[in-house]
């Protein structure tokens, strides 16, 4: 192993050889001399005199044979030695450049170590100044980055100093510890959020980074404009006021069980690929407005206590099984991109227990709002779905104002209950527009709809003891008193008449 790093040896000619080289050549000469002046001179002294001529020609020219052999050799052997050189000194470099990196390393771990010993202090000042010097590390040391990260978040993911829920009567030193233990939690993700932000100094950006913060304890935290890899935020309590507006995450990103006691922005923020809210709950606002969900979005079983706004969002594959909202739910110019999940039947349908407007969305695939009870009122003007939509078993319990909207494949409302007004007037229905067993309990208006398909309404019934305007679709009729067909509904007040389609 020795002799293959250090490269091929030769051996050195020695003396002996030359002496023996040149005995040799001139062996050779008189040999060939003797032989021709007896072959071709000895009866001429003139051919005598040519035979030696030549033999010494012979002589001479073997000999610049050889010394141009030793001169090539000789050229041969310096250009070894040069490379035999060049390879000691990289060697040497080499060996050099290992033992400043083992320095380095071995300063970084001392370093790191002083650090980190700093962050588990009781004094809230030598913790703040761990967690600089960690940072200091992280801007000199691109490969212990991520590592230095790491250490931060599980510094967050810590539980709260003084924490202590049941104290009945105020304590100030533990007051003190607490709000000291607050300021380093928000020096540590100030940190974060100055290195994953792009900015006039590009050596203060920290690339592809991820953070693992789940079950942490977040205090206003601010990540709006940052770019990062993925995140874990799962369990996470995010205290205060959250945002995330105007950030991109190129992976996966996770807030299931996630808890936000205070504003949550998160406005043209940008998720490539899956963004799970699953369980997630906003005790406040949550707006989403322009944020794009470029993969898969999951809001299932996620509760919004305040006004949420996706106007504008860009979804991929959605689902909202079993959320509810609690007041407002802006969809206003959303598009759905993939299939759309609002619920498959009552049992995972979500709940709007405020307004929902869909005003101007769009759905190129798949959605399906089954078993949905609307609380409040429901608008779709102009909302555009391009493939299959089901409303079955949906209750609409105020107004459900579908104008101008245009449904150009299959739309079913089998079973779906307006138990308010049903305003249909100026949409365009593409295929098969199914109302069978619909039930209208308010007004109803299908002025100007277009049916390019079919239109059924097989089973549906309607309020008669109401005073209403009612324009039915062309060819429904509705049966009125006193006909058979004038009945009572369970669990529905009034009485109802049949409809019929011709």
């Amino acid at each position: 192993m020795r002799k293959e790093q250090e490269g091929p040896t030769y051996e050195v000619l020695r003396a002996r050889t030359v002496v023996w080289l040149a005995v040799l050549m001139v062996t050779i000469g008189i040999g060939v001399a003797t032989w021709l002046v007896l072959a071709y001179g000895r009866d001429d002294p003139r051919n005598s005199l040519e035979a030696i001529k030549t033999a010494g020609t012979i002589v001479i020219g073997s000999g610049g044979a050889v010394a141009l052999w030793l001169a090539v050799r000789r050229q041969r052997t310096a250009e070894l030695a040069v490379a035999q050189k060049e390879r000691e000194l990289r060697q040497k470099d080499d060996e050099q450049a290992h033992i400043a990196r083992e320095a380095v390393e071995r300063r970084v771990t001392e370093l790191y170590t002083m650090a980190a010993a700093q962050l588990g202090s009781d004094h809230a000042h030598v913790r703040i100044a761990g967690i600089y010097a960690l940072e200091r590390l992280a801007q000199n040391n691109t490969d212990q980055r991520q590592v230095i990260v790491n250490v931060l978040c599980a510094y967050l993911r810590m539980p709260h100093t003084a924490e202590d829920t049941d104290a009945t009567e105020p304590d100030p030193e533990r007051e003190l510890r607490r709000a000291q233990d607050r300021q380093v939690r928000l020096a540590a993700q100030r940190l974060l959020a100055t290195h994953l932000r792009r900015g006039p100094s590009a050596d203060a950006f920290w690339p592809d980074i991820t953070l693992d913060l789940a079950g942490a304890s977040l205090v206003d935290f601010d990540l709006g404009r940052c770019h990062l890899h993925s995140a874990t935020f799962d369990g996470a309590q995010f205290h205060g006021t959250t945002e995330f507006s105007l950030a991109s995450f190129s992976g996966p990103v996770s807030f299931t069980d996630a808890r936000f006691t205070g504003d949550a922005g998160f406005i043209n923020t940008t998720w490539p690929e899956s963004a799970a809210f699953s369980r997630a709950r906003f005790d406040h606002e949550a707006d989403f407005a322009q944020a794009t969900f470029g993969s898969t979005a999951t809001f299932d079983g996620a509760q919004v206590t305040g006004k949420a706004d996706f106007s504008g969002t860009r979804f991929g594959y959605v689902s909202f099984d079993n959320a509810r909202f609690a007041q407002a739910a802006m969809f206003d110019g959303a598009r759905f991109t993939g299939r759309t999940h609002f619920g498959a039947d009552v049992h995972s349908a979500p709940h709007f227990d405020g307004c929902t407007y869909f005003r101007a969305a769009r759905f190129d695939q798949d959605v399906v709002f089954g078993g949905v009870r609307f609380a409040d009122i429901v608008v779709f003007d102009d909302a555009v779905f391009h493939d299959f939509v089901g409303f079955h078993d949906s209750v609409f319990t105020s107004n459900a104002i579908f104008s101008e909207t245009k449904l150009l494949a299959e739309a079913r409302f089998r079973r779906t209950r307006f138990e308010a007004a049903a305003l249909f007037g100026g949409s365009e229905f593409g295929r098969h527009a199914n109302f069978d067993s619909a039930l209208f309990g308010g007004e109803v208006n299908f002025h100007q709809v277009t049916f390019t398909g079919d239109v059924t309404c097989t089973g549906a019934y309607a309020r008669l003891d109401v005073e209403t305007l009612r324009i039915w679709p062309p060819g429904w009729l509705l049966a009125t008193p006193p006909t058979p067909n004038t009945t009572v509904l369970p669990n529905m007040p009034g009485h109802w008449g049949r409809l019929y389609d011709r």
